[in-house]
């Protein structure tokens, strides 16, 4: 299986999982529960279309890990888990309406998203993602063709006038073409999801703002940590890939060797996020820090 099969089912999980969620929707809604009550049923339901992202997550990375040639697959794999479960939570969202009932209550209040994101893991991705993507397209544009003639597959260096040096694998256009394009599919996703979670109607009576609060900074929690799997683990991967070139040509010059030790650096930052990612994406929390909104 190459990267295209790969992709291919992607988008069709994507496809699925809107549908499944526009089904959901559309099926009896609940009687309107008293005040105070928990919304269980709107936990049970988006917990459960979470952990169906995150099943179908491990199912699809287990695929790509072993499908591929020359890794290509296994790099992909964590991002399409990050990205399945990214879609899980999105629908679980959708399927969270208002309450119906001969009596209703509604509050003037403003929600934004900065409310709902947890801070610090929401700033240590957003770093992530920007550190990625100047590394791939740094190591995208020195890639080169190796002797086989698959392009980005090799760094070269023109040591003297008759002589080079290569070095392999290299995180060129061999690789980052199917990862970027993954990454950038789960950043869109994870946009409709964080914008769907800002949005929803509450899911309970004026005495549920709180626990609905809850249910929603849970969900962005979960959110920030699919991002971060979602690119932390390529990160690894490419950092330590392009270490190896960078200080594996004898002729390197200086700021070669500084940039390769530096991303050696990197990696086991990158590594440490992986976890704790993961803990988010796995082991959400309902701690959350107070909401400043005017109502």
């Amino acid at each position: 299986m190459t990267v295209l099969p790969i992709l291919a089912l992607l988008f069709g999980l994507i496809a699925c999982g809107v549908t499944i969620a526009l089904l959901v929707r559309r099926a009896p809604r609940q009687p309107p529960g008293a005040v105070g009550e928990i919304p269980r049923a709107v936990a049970r339901r988006t917990a459960g279309l979470r952990w169906a992202g995150v099943t179908i997550g491990v199912t699809v990375a287990v695929i790509a890990a072993g499908s591929g040639d020359l890794g290509r697959g296994q790099l992909l794999a964590a991002p399409l888990f990050g990205l399945c479960a990214l879609i899980g939570v999105l629908a679980g969202e959708l399927t969270v309406w208002s309450p119906r009932g001969p009596t209703r209550t509604a509050t003037v209040e403003v929600r934004r998203v900065r409310d709902y994101l947890p801070r610090h893991l929401s700033r240590v991705v957003a770093v992530a993602v920007g550190v990625l993507l100047i590394l791939v397209t740094a190591t995208t544009a020195a890639g080169g063709p190796d002797d086989m003639g698959r392009p980005g597959h090799s760094l070269t260096r023109q040591c003297t006038f008759d002589m080079s040096e290569s070095r392999g694998p290299w995180p060129g256009s061999f690789y980052t073409a199917g990862l970027v394009a993954v990454v950038l599919v789960g950043l869109l996703v994870a946009y409709l999801a964080v914008r769907a979670i800002v949005r929803r109607p509450r899911s309970g009576s004026i005495g549920d703002v709180a626990v609905d609060d809850a249910l929603r900074r849970r969900a962005a929690y979960v959110v920030t940590g699919a991002v971060g799997v979602l690119v932390a683990i390529p990160l690894v991967g490419v950092s330590l890939t392009a270490a190896n070139g960078l200080l594996g040509i004898s002729c390197a010059p200086l700021w070669w060797t500084v940039i390769g030790w530096g991303l050696l650096v990197l990696a086991p930052a990158a590594f440490a996020m992986v976890g704790w990612c993961a803990a988010a994406v796995l082991l959400p929390t309902d701690r959350a820090e107070p909401l400043a909104r005017a109502r």
